[in-house]
């Protein structure tokens, strides 16, 4: 099963991706409807909020009046995280209840105006937001029937484009129409969101592009694996003594292949073995591997490690889960750090990858084609800048 989240401003038109997704074929859980439910009449939640706000709150019939509460608590921050704390964990058990009775291999979407402030995005494979400018935004609210003001003042009691945005993996700009978003809907589902479903459904991690190719270091790539570790810090908990973004894509304004490298580091092996299950459920699928052992440490046993993937299309990521002060962990935090601190290092190595990309064309042939580089240049150097420098691994 594959979970997405979306999310959006109020009039960017979420719901109108919401509807379009259903359409093509997932299941639509509506945050907001879920909301309205569990504070329905004779229910426990409306039992809930009547107690902490009193019976003015409710209407002639005995169902909650939304409009009255809204105006005790909308400007009154302590009375709106008391309301939510009554009806959030309410509506995510029953969001849960939904999902739980869906396929194996449905896609199930749920529709999260807060997902950003309530950070629940690592709880899902994907995380969309619908985006639109603030005045277009203003003008739909206003066609609604709301005042202008009111809709200026809900607009800002939400997060912001930004905090949106560093929340999820997809941002669909909604300024063109609903033929247009409705297209990049269409677009997004059939590239993405379809082969990501088949992915986790199959067990797989989605394959690099056998074909080598580096692009111009990317300001998206730090986001990418934050939002990847997220993920991973929700399914390891304390397994995981850290998560760091290393390889080439962790070195700003070197070029690399598209693809986020991230080290987990573990106490045993084993911790990782035992959470397989859960990373399969996240969308993480590897097996047992081991890095190439270097000249003063030969010993193949000490190099090995857990290698894995993720089956997201539009993320590829390679995740090396590897022992606590093993070589390879240290290794790895330790080029990051030389590169990342010594510009004619980092110029060298592009030199030396630019080299060999030019004998090659696939990733594989490459992989093997940059080692001795590793033995002769990379292993050498960084651990002499190390003891120049007085580098240690960071610990936690």
């Amino acid at each position: 099963m594959l979970k997405v989240a979306l999310t959006g401003g109020i009039g960017a038109g979420k719901s109108t991706v919401a509807a379009k997704l259903a359409q093509l074929g997932a299941y639509v859980i509506d945050a907001d409807a879920l909301a309205r439910e569990v504070v329905a009449p004779d229910t426990d939640g409306l039992a809930a909020v009547v107690s902490r706000f009193g019976a003015e709150i409710l209407d002639a019939e005995g169902a909650l009046d939304r409009a009255r509460l809204a105006k005790l608590v909308f400007d009154d921050a302590h009375a709106r995280a008391e309301l939510e704390a009554i009806i959030h964990p309410r509506v995510r058990r029953r969001a849960r209840e939904l999902t739980a009775a869906q396929s194996d291999d449905a896609i199930v979407v749920q529709d999260i105006p807060l997902l950003a402030e309530t950070g629940q995005a690592p709880s899902f494979h994907l995380a969309i937001d619908v985006e639109a400018p603030r005045q277009l935004r203003l003008e739909r609210l206003v066609e609604r029937g709301m005042d202008r003001e009111d809709a200026a003042r809900r607009i800002d009691a939400q997060a912001s484009d930004a905090e949106r945005r560093e929340a999820c993996d997809v941002v669909l700009h909604n300024r063109d129409g609903i033929t247009e978003i409705e297209r990049r809907v269409m677009m997004l589902w059939d590239e993405r969101i379809v082969p990501f479903a088949e992915n986790v459904r199959l067990g797989r991690k989605e394959q690099r592009p056998e074909k080598l190719q580096f692009v111009e270091s990317d300001s998206a790539w730090p986001r990418r694996f934050e939002h990847l570790a997220a993920r991973l810090r929700r399914v390891m908990g304390p397994g995981a003594v850290r998560i760091d973004h290393v390889g080439s894509s962790a070195v700003a304004g070197l070029p690399a292949k598209d693809v986020i490298d991230i080290q987990i580091t573990v106490v045993t092996l084993r911790a990782v073995d035992m959470l397989e299950d859960a990373l399969g459920e996240a969308g993480f699928f590897g097996r047992r591997a081991f890095d190439e052992p270097k000249p003063d440490r030969p010993d193949v046993a000490e190099w090995e490690k857990r290698l894995y993937g993720y089956a997201d299309p539009g993320n590829l990521a390679q995740l090396h889960f590897r022992p606590i002060d093993s070589p390879g962990q240290r290794f790895a935090l330790l080029f990051r750090d030389w590169l990342r601190s010594d510009a004619q290092a980092r110029a060298d190595y592009a030199q030396a990858k630019g080299e060999l990309a030019a004998r090659v064309d696939s990733a594989t042939a490459y992989s093997e084609a940059k080692e001795p580089w590793f033995l002769r240049e990379g292993w050498p150097r960084a651990n002499k800048w190390a003891e120049s420098t007085n580098w240690r691994p960071p610990v936690c």
